[in-house]
């Protein structure tokens, strides 16, 4: 069974975003981005609210440093869920839209998956936690500090 996987890159004071919403302050050097790209890799599929997917639908370009090239390749490698009401094509491939969040869904997906599952966005993990993080213990989303 696979875990779900929330992780952040966050302030010592636990924000994820400044005061306009941008996280670019965070943008990790090549030696923290090198030991995220190692905790990335048993990751097969990627949960995403529309934000998050619009942010990370970068990495499907081929044009990066080589410290980058190597996360492309892994994000490129694995399945998309983007959980959105208005987007209406994605620009990514193995990437599908879902209308809406259900933890019935992420349950059985856990089931059946081979490899972990990450959330990515802090409100999609919030409703994660708040819908799947009540399973039986040993079931429910797993929180990483990276």
């Amino acid at each position: 069974m696979a875990k779900v996987i929330y992780s952040a890159i966050a302030s010592l004071d636990g924000y994820v975003e400044d005061a306009h919403g941008k996280f670019d302050w965070a943008a990790p050097d090549e030696e923290v981005h090198a030991f995220v790209n190692d905790l990335e890799r048993p990751i097969g599929t990627h949960l995403y609210g529309r934000r998050m997917y619009e942010t990370m639908v970068w990495w499907e370009s081929g044009d990066h440093a080589a410290v980058y090239q190597d996360y492309a390749a892994i994000w490129r490698a694995a399945d998309k869920v983007v959980y959105s009401r208005t987007l209406q094509t994605v620009s990514s491939e193995r990437t599908r839209i879902e209308r809406e969040f259900g933890a019935a869904a992420i349950r059985q997906l856990k089931e059946s998956s081979r490899s972990d599952i990450a959330i990515g966005g802090a409100e999609l993990a919030g409703q994660a936690i708040a819908e799947v993080g009540s399973a039986q213990p040993g079931q429910g989303l797993h929180a990483a500090n990276r």
